[in-house]
């Protein structure tokens, strides 16, 4: 607490009727308000003083001076403010007119705490809040569970600053108001909240994704075909899957290594990718050289003919990036498609399109193939 905050909180405290002086480590006086000079001047000791240490040794004490009406609970009141110190206290009517501001105004909002006599406390805060703010915190269920919540404040230069908002009801009578507001600065506890929602948000993308190809990975299709399964059920709409395997991809790999076999993996799920574009269609990798394409409200011949498009892009995928002169490169593709029905699973229509994927096999590779 700097000097001018100890100044204003003595002129403050006097209008509370309340004796505030500032003493040393030694007990020599160095700031005495109105009341305690009264008092020292009419030799009248009031009541027993309560102190407070500050950081560097000096006691501020407190007395009662002038009994006043409605100064009963003035020391109470005088805790509270001291406190919350370093935060803006602003003391409010019912109607949320400000009665009190206390000096941190000037550092929260850039401007002097009786800029703010004749405002309300709703306009301290942008104004896309301020309905949000009162609901929050000044209806009888959010006094029942009242705590700490962030808002934006409005600052005079017409910037704005998070804050953390704590309302607590005053007793009758206080001489304050009806209602004690706290507004803390926020804004690194946002910063660290926001840099932590981006956090989770990458680590979710990173679990969720195939490092490889970029796709969705197992883990997604599982749920994602699970979901589409039971609102096509819903709806009573087809839904379609298709199951994608890189042909010879064992010879390939023991050919050209480990790192090739990726790269051409990694060729094939960008091709199956560019080629899937419909809105809630997807793409992923169902593990190893299998994809895996979910195409929901598709029926058997639409899947079909998407299939059969994917299967041509691959086969005419440039591959000589990956090795001097290139090398084919070509996918079998089962296909199922149904209009699900209560008591069956997505685990059938996974069966079925594996099913036609090893039929493609059996019947020559580079083949699109669905079960009769």
């Amino acid at each position: 607490m700097n000097e001018a905050d100890l100044q204003a909180l003595a002129q403050i405290l006097d209008g509370f009727g309340l004796a505030c002086s500032l003493v040393d480590a030694h007990g020599q006086p160095q700031l005495v308000n109105r009341q305690a000079a009264q008092l020292q001047a009419q030799r009248r000791p009031g009541t027993r003083p309560a102190a407070l240490t500050l950081a560097d040794g000096r006691r501020l004490l407190l007395s009662e001076g002038d009994r006043r009406p409605g100064n009963d609970g003035a020391e109470v009141r005088f805790r509270l403010l001291a406190e919350h110190s370093m935060d803006l206290i602003v003391a409010v009517d019912a109607d949320l007119a400000i009665r009190y501001a206390s000096p941190a105004t000037r550092s929260l909002l850039g401007c002097e705490p009786t800029d703010l006599h004749g405002h309300t406390l709703a306009e301290l805060l942008v104004p896309e809040e301020r309905a949000a703010f009162i609901a929050r915190h000044f209806t009888k269920a959010a006094q029942r569970g009242a705590g700490p919540d962030l808002f934006r404040t409005l600052r005079r230069d017409g910037s704005t600053r998070w804050v953390e908002a704590r309302v607590a009801p005053l007793p009758p009578g206080n001489g304050l108001g009806d209602f004690l507001v706290t507004l803390r600065d926020a804004e690194q506890r946002r910063r660290t909240e926001e840099q932590l929602g981006q956090v989770n948000a990458e680590l979710s993308a990173l679990a969720s994704t195939d490092a490889l190809t970029g796709l969705p990975n197992r883990r997604v299709f599982d749920a994602t075909l699970n979901k589409e399964w039971f609102r096509a059920l819903r709806d009573a709409q087809p839904l379609a899957l298709m199951m994608i395997d890189v042909d010879r991809f064992k010879s390939l790999n023991d050919l050209f290594g480990h790192q090739m076999g990726d790269a051409f993996l990694a060729l094939v799920g960008r091709v199956i990718r560019d080629n899937v574009r419909r809105a809630g269609d997807m793409a992923t990798r169902y593990g190893g050289e299998e994809f895996a394409v979910v195409l929901p409200g598709t029926a058997a011949t639409g899947a079909l003919e998407i299939a059969e498009i994917i299967r041509r892009a691959v086969a005419a995928a440039d591959t000589r990036p990956i090795i001097e002169g290139g090398y084919p490169v070509s996918v079998s593709i089962g296909v199922a498609a149904t209009v699900p029905l209560a008591g069956g699973g997505a685990a059938a229509l996974v069966h079925s399109a594996d099913a036609a994927l090893y039929q493609a096999k059996r019947n020559g590779r580079n083949r699109v193939e669905i079960l009769n």
